[in-house]
């Protein structure tokens, strides 16, 4: 999916203009009626070269059905809403502009039957719905908001069979995921709210596992979504995303770099304390044939000297995860491998922060239509020496086996979790065998069409 390469390097004047707008009633378009054009040769060939490369630009920025798969297995929302405007801008006529506005409801029911050491159950596996906004107020420009919540089904279910109606178990049973606001203009990006992180595009190139993965790489430290240190869904964020198109297209997509900034979320297990200032930044490179490698780091300042007590759960200074990935993938196979250096980041199972290594591997083969198997591992190790995480590690592999009916947005699944992990004081929770479901429902939505001359 190339951008648009043009508009990409009128970045400027998009932004200008959008800034002048405010007080001028001056637009991009007509600044390009008014400028000369130059005649050469039959205007006929040149109109007909124009609808060439035209139609080019639209090829190039429709997602293949490989790239379609990826995008619907990514946890992020934002980035198959991201390859949608694209196809429109690439859509977009000079003469005659199509402004939309509009929104959709979306949802994906999850659920799983697992089993582990003699005791089994049905068990919620990630449900989550949620309604997206898009206004494009100019040409190849988009305000848009989304709101996505997570739902346990069955425990909702449970609750009112049980006659439970406490505000508690409501909040058990249903939780905020996303909800966010943000701009979207060529080559740029700007989102504000709860969102996945920067440290996300970098660290979901393997988190790609159906209800297992993504306990080695940083993404959801000490126990939860990530959201107040930042590399999950952060919490209360600044962020923005450039794409530069200045590396030849025939081999590379834009380069995108991303930043983000985050303040005052509470530590996890903390007491009440408050991380100071958070920063984020990644960087992901991407070739025409699908290969990516990319570089992430997430800081979340740490006062020891205002909170003194963060030292009795182990953390000696500012919260830091770094973390390399790559990946590559076609139409019947997907790879991809993540290594992370974790400091003041992660915590065992009692709640007590270490410093380490961690690593995850991903895989997925087409063997037969519709049937894939995936396999890979998760590897988290305290640094020697961090005697207060005990015995604590994290290590197991995943066979899974999945046979789907659209893609992997409708499919049943059966995997086995292979674990040699460790509670801190010893003790393994066994192997993990489960069959689940996910089943994203069909988009309902409204739009509305303008054009423009």
């Amino acid at each position: 999916m190339r951008r648009n390469a043009t508009r990409q390097r009128e970045i400027v004047a998009v932004v200008l203009s959008l800034l002048l707008s405010m007080t001028f009633p001056i637009t991009l378009n007509a600044q390009q009626e008014e400028a000369p054009v130059e005649k050469v040769g039959d205007p006929s060939k040149a109109s007909e070269k124009s609808d060439v490369q035209a139609k080019d630009e639209e090829d190039d920025a429709v997602p293949t059905e490989a790239q379609q798969r990826e995008l619907q297995a990514d946890e992020d929302p934002l980035a198959a809403s991201q390859a949608r405007r694209e196809v429109d801008r690439a859509e977009d006529k000079p003469a005659v502009q199509e402004r939309t506005t509009g929104f959709d409801l979306y949802g994906s029911l999850r659920f799983r039957y697992r089993e582990q050491q003699g005791d089994s159950s049905w068990q919620d596996g990630g449900s989550r719905a949620g309604i997206n906004f898009d206004w494009q107020f100019r040409e190849g420009a988009y305000f848009f908001t989304r709101y996505e919540f997570g739902f346990n089904l069955l425990t909702g279910i449970e609750n009112l069979g049980s006659g439970k109606e406490g505000s508690e178990d409501f909040e058990d049973s249903i939780f905020t995921r996303l909800r966010h606001v943000g701009l979207d203009i060529p080559a740029f990006t700007a989102v504000v709210g709860k969102n996945w992180s920067t440290y996300y595009e970098v660290s979901g190139l393997t988190d790609r596992f159906m209800n297992t993965g993504g306990s080695a790489s940083g993404t959801y430290n000490a126990q939860t979504d990530g959201g107040a240190t930042g590399p999950g869904r952060a919490d209360n964020v600044v962020q923005s995303k450039l794409s530069t198109d200045f590396l030849p297209h025939k081999y590379f997509e834009p380069f995108d770099l991303n930043v983000q900034l985050q303040k005052g979320n509470p530590i996890p297990f903390g007491g009440g304390a408050e991380y100071e200032e958070g920063f984020g930044a990644s960087a992901i490179l991407t070739t025409q044939k699908n290969f990516t490698i990319a570089l992430a780091y997430n800081h979340a300042n740490v006062d020891l000297k205002k909170n003194p007590s963060l030292r009795d759960i182990g953390i000696k200074g500012d919260a830091r995860a770094a973390i390399i990935g790559t990946r590559g993938f076609g139409d019947r196979w997907y790879a991809g491998l993540i290594v992370a250096r974790l400091e003041n980041h992660e915590t065992t199972d009692e709640g007590i922060y270490f410093d380490g290594w961690g690593s995850e591997l991903y895989a997925q083969f087409q063997f037969r239509d519709r049937w894939w198997l995936v396999g890979g591992y998760n590897i988290l190790d305290p640094d020697s020496g961090q005697d207060r995480a005990g015995d604590y590690r994290v290590r197991y592999a995943v066979a899974e086996m999945r046979f789907t009916f659209k893609d992997f947005s409708r499919m049943v699944f059966a995997n086995i979790h292979f674990d040699a992990s460790r509670n801190a004081d010893g003790t393994s929770g066994g192997n993990v065998y489960t069959i689940g479901v996910r089943w994203d429902l069909d988009k309902i939505g409204w739009h509305y069409s303008s054009l423009k001359n």
